[in-house]
């Protein structure tokens, strides 16, 4: 029997579309090229950052206040606290400019924040530079996501309801007739049939959909977990929040797995794409940088000496906006992709809006601006 609507990519968008669409009746299967969750992918981290923190632009923030309670709700459906809120702190370099925008924002949609003084950051981290900053910025519904939990949790809720899940499924091409998509074929020679398909590959989106020049670029996103050489207690997700100095280019996260913690750069990296090196190797430039980083804003983690590397992908598009909607030339072909490094944190919206979009032809959340002709 024909699937109702194949989705290829079992990455947090691809599961979350699948959640959703089973929840409106459709049967799902999906496809995907490795394992489900899988750390290689673009979802495929132990922790991603959760703010409503976008400067000057609230529909951003907009999104990710309605990102919230679905958040919540998956949390408590699937008894798992994959979602952490002890807040998200931004932190100012200079006294006009990003955080400022995104205070502004924040108060003018009514989400609970605070403005931290430098005395307010020696008392409540003083393992900050204080003199680095002109101020901070905190809101407590900001926090981080457990993301392979998160995967993990939504699959399995998904597959309560019916979605099948097949791993190791190469796709390798659409088969096409009349302006509609017929059927996948994977590099088994195999035959994928269904009425609807969704494309959420994440950084493998360039060469399955190559017919399509899709405007993406794949970017080699290198992070570094790193022990904190003392003080460690400091460093716990209950006294230490996420934090973001955007001048900077640089994230942080809590102390997690093994007592480490994740720093990393949010500019864009070089091209790559997932294989093509070893997904544990950093470079001594960018461990250098990092150095001089926390030299200057958390110095007594500069010289850590116990550190690993991890390698993600960033599917970009040239404005950092997403690619939500129905492909050009078939009638029953949907894609969600170049989400450029920041669309995790929207993943249920995103995933629901999408299944609406499918079922029922619009969704609640207006994706004029994620159109891909808008390139």
């Amino acid at each position: 029997m024909k699937n109702n609507v194949i989705i290829v990519g079992g990455g947090i968008m691809g599961a979350s579309a699948a959640y959703e669409l089973s929840r409106l009746g459709r049967q799902v299967t999906i496809l995907d090229l490795a394992e489900v969750p899988n750390r290689h992918a673009a979802s495929g981290d132990q922790l991603r950052t959760f703010r409503m923190t976008y400067g000057k632009d609230a529909f951003y923030t907009e999104m990710a206040a309605k990102s919230l309670p679905l958040w919540l709700d998956l949390c408590q459906q699937s008894s798992d606290k994959f979602m952490v809120q002890h807040g998200f702190l931004d932190l100012a370099v200079q006294a006009h400019g990003y955080v400022e925008h995104c205070l502004q924002v924040l108060q003018d949609h009514r989400v609970p924040c605070q403005v931290l003084q430098k005395e307010d950051i020696r008392r409540h981290y003083p393992m900050m530079n204080s003199r680095a900053f002109r101020f901070g910025l905190l809101h407590k519904d900001g926090g981080m996501i457990w993301a392979m939990r998160a995967v993990s949790s939504i699959l399995g809720l998904a597959q309560r309801k019916g979605v099948k899940v097949r791993t190791h499924t190469h796709v390798a091409s659409l088969i096409k007739a009349k302006g509609v998509i017929t059927a996948l074929k994977d590099t088994a020679g195999r035959i994928h049939e269904a009425g609807t398909f969704l494309f959420a590959p994440g950084a493998w989106t360039p060469e399955l959909l190559k017919s399509y020049h899709l405007p993406i670029k794949v970017t080699r996103q290198q992070q570094l977990y790193l022990r904190p050489p003392y003080n460690r207690g400091r460093y716990r997700q209950e006294h230490f929040p996420p934090f973001y100095v955007q001048s900077q280019g640089f994230y942080g996260l809590p102390m997690h797995i093994h007592g480490f913690m994740k720093i990393a750069e949010n500019r864009k990296g070089p091209p790559g794409k997932p294989g093509d090196v070893n997904e544990r190797e950093i470079t001594p430039a960018f461990e250098r940088k990092v150095r001089t980083f926390l030299k200057r804003f958390v110095p007594e983690l500069a010289g850590f000496t116990e550190h690993e590397g991890h390698v993600s992908y960033y599917t970009n598009t040239k404005d950092d906006d997403f690619i939500m909607g129905r492909l050009p030339d078939v009638s029953n072909g949907f894609l969600m992709t170049g989400f450029s490094g920041h669309g995790f944190k929207f993943a249920p919206l995103l995933g629901q809006a999408m299944a609406q979009l499918i079922v029922g032809g619009k969704s609640d959340l207006n994706l004029h601006r994620f159109r891909l002709n808008r390139f």
